[in-house]
């Protein structure tokens, strides 16, 4: 008996943390958010994922800024299925809004760190988002995304950079959406 309510106690812990480094990450409004007429002239979006320019260029590789372009277009898709008619179409239209996410860290940490004590090892990635007006190259919002993760034990040695993207993702989406 008291091995089924330790193996029950188990499973209900991992269930809690399995979805740790896929959980959103924060978003913070930097200058002022878009009003609803400046969002509503708006009817595509065109994502652009870059590296800082002081960030190391193989730490970022085209591969990893392909992939979260495609989960942030994704999960605004998800989030909001008629906000945009076209993302990242190859003919931009002029009501094209443009978000350029410049990511300014990008730490795969420790796995083995993390193995060895949660919060060491962490994984980190930051960037600011900014939303601009393509047909007039106007800056319109900007916001500071980031995404932390620092599990430990087994969870925290499996736990890749990708895991970790998909939060940040979301949270980027987010951003671009103008949630709260």
């Amino acid at each position: 008996m008291q091995t089924t309510k330790t193996l029950c106690a188990i499973i209900f812990l991992a269930s809690l943390a399995s979805g740790c480094a896929s959980t959103s990450g924060s978003h913070k409004l930097v200058t002022g958010p878009l009003n609803q007429s400046q969002s509503s002239q708006f009817t595509d979006l065109a994502i652009k994922v870059q590296a800082a320019a002081n960030l190391p260029t193989d730490l970022l590789t085209p591969t990893e800024t392909e992939r979260m372009t495609k989960r942030i277009a994704n999960n605004i898709s998800k989030e909001s299925p008629s906000r945009f008619n076209h993302i990242n179409s190859s003919t931009p239209s002029p009501n094209t809004l443009q978000a350029s996410v410049v990511v300014k860290r990008y730490d795969e940490g420790s796995a083995f760190a993390r193995a060895m004590l949660a919060g060491l090892g962490q994984m980190h990635i930051d960037a600011d988002v900014i939303l601009a007006d393509t047909s007039s190259n106007t800056p319109l919002a900007k916001y500071e995304v980031s995404k932390t993760f620092g599990w430990g034990g087994i969870y925290g040695a499996v736990t890749s950079i990708k895991d970790v993207e998909e939060g940040f993702c979301k949270a980027v989406a987010d951003s671009i959406l103008g949630k709260d």
